[in-house]
C-alpha cells in the first residue's frame, strides 16, 4: 500500500477511540476502587484497630467519598488538559487563538 496516500486511521478517528478508550479506564476505576476502599479500610479498621459496628462503616464510606471524589478530579484534570483540534484534526493552540483577536 502506498503511504503518500496518509495515516491508515484519520486523525479524528484515532481522538474520538482514544476519548472512549479514557472514559472506559475512568469507568473502570469508578467500578473498583471505591470497592476496594471500602472493604480495605473496613478490614484495616477491624483487625489493627479493633474498631467495629458503626463508626467501623462510618470511616469506610468516608473513604469511598474521598475515592470517588479523586477519581472525578483526575478525570476533569485530564479533560481540561486534553488538547483542542479544529475540524481538520490540527491542534489548537494558544497562538492561534490570538490570532483570530
Amino acid at each position: 500500500m502506498d503511504q503518500s496516500e496518509g495515516p491508515l486511521i484519520p486523525e479524528h478517528t484515532r481522538q474520538a477511540s482514544m476519548a472512549a478508550l479514557g472514559l472506559l479506564f475512568y469507568s473502570f476505576l469508578m467500578f473498583t476502587l471505591p470497592f476496594l476502599a471500602f472493604f480495605g479500610v473496613q478490614r484495616i479498621l477491624r483487625d489493627c484497630f479493633d474498631i467495629d459496628g458503626f463508626v467501623n462503616i462510618g470511616w469506610s464510606v468516608l473513604a469511598v467519598v474521598v475515592t470517588v471524589n479523586a477519581i472525578i478530579l483526575a478525570y476533569a484534570y485530564k479533560a481540561y488538559h486534553e488538547p483542542e483540534y479544529d475540524d481538520e484534526g490540527n491542534e489548537i493552540t494558544p497562538e492561534d487563538c490570538k490570532k483570530e483577536d
